[in-house]
């Protein structure tokens, strides 16, 4: 699985200036410091100027992804701490913290364009976050190349009711995995054969397996990466294989917005 970074519009400075014009005023960076960007496709920039932000502008970030004052936030954690919290003093503690509004739309303004690639089933994951996304995906309508399998490391399944996720590696993996590729490849194989007969691409395609990758273009605000990545790194619930992806992304995102993806994610 892949995240190649592309392009990109807009930094942390954008978000404060975004911010700001509520009360019609702006914000400067400090300064500009290059920096590289990790996983960039071939033909594109690993090159970008990222402002450094003056303190009250990170402080301004911070707010808007927390949707409190830095002074009731550590009245929350000094009240937790504590542990003299009443039953009712914690519901409505966690009451508030539910109320907090996140100030997104600054965030929404930034856009980046990942080149992506993933086994089908992680590609479908990645799609039912739609909000603040668009996506072009390779279309096997109209190619009929052979398409590269993706092997994963054969996982158990979870303990006791749950029905999604997966524990540690299978004590058969080795085994499985070749299981998997023989049978693969005598799937893909005969994609290949349907080709050559004449079959429609169209049509050829329903006989691949899951595990084929798939390429698309995923163009997203800030706030939806960071929504999607919130969700998708979370290997007690998420996937293993999309929890890897959204581990890529982070990389490039933090790159890019230091302060604010710094202050949605963690």
């Amino acid at each position: 699985m892949q995240a190649l970074y592309r392009n990109h519009m807009g930094n942390d400075l954008e978000v404060v200036r975004d911010a700001r014009i509520s009360f019609d005023s702006s914000s400067d960076a400090l300064e500009w410091r290059n920096q590289t960007i990790p996983h960039t496709e071939p033909g594109y920039t690993d090159q970008v100027p990222v402002p450094v932000l003056a303190g009250r502008d990170y402080k301004l970030i911070r707010f808007l992804a927390r949707g409190c004052r830095f002074e009731q936030w550590d009245q929350a954690v000094t009240a937790l701490q504590g542990g003299d919290l009443a039953p009712g003093e914690i519901d409505t503690l966690l009451r508030w913290v539910k109320r907090m509004p996140t100030y997104w739309t600054p965030f929404a303004h930034q856009m980046v364009k990942l080149r992506m690639k993933a086994p089908i089933p992680i590609r479908t994951q990645c799609f039912k976050s739609k909000q603040g996304f668009v996506e072009n995906e390779e279309s096997r309508r109209y190619i009929d190349s052979t398409p590269e399998l993706f092997v994963p490391e054969f996982r158990v399944r979870p303990e006791g009711s749950i029905k999604q996720g997966s524990g540690g590696i299978h004590p058969d993996n080795a085994y499985w995995q070749g299981r998997y590729r023989a049978g693969c490849d005598i799937a893909i194989h005969e994609y290949e054969r349907m080709i050559q007969e004449g079959i429609a691409p169209e049509q050829a395609r329903f006989v691949l397996p899951q595990g084929v990758y798939v390429n698309w273009v995923w163009t997203g605000s800030l706030y939806a990466y960071a929504e999607f990545c919130n969700k998708r790194s979370d290997r007690g619930h998420a996937q293993g294989e999309i929890a890897d992806l959204a581990q890529e992304i982070d990389q490039i995102l933090r790159v890019l917005y230091p302060a604010s993806w710094k202050a949605l994610t963690e």
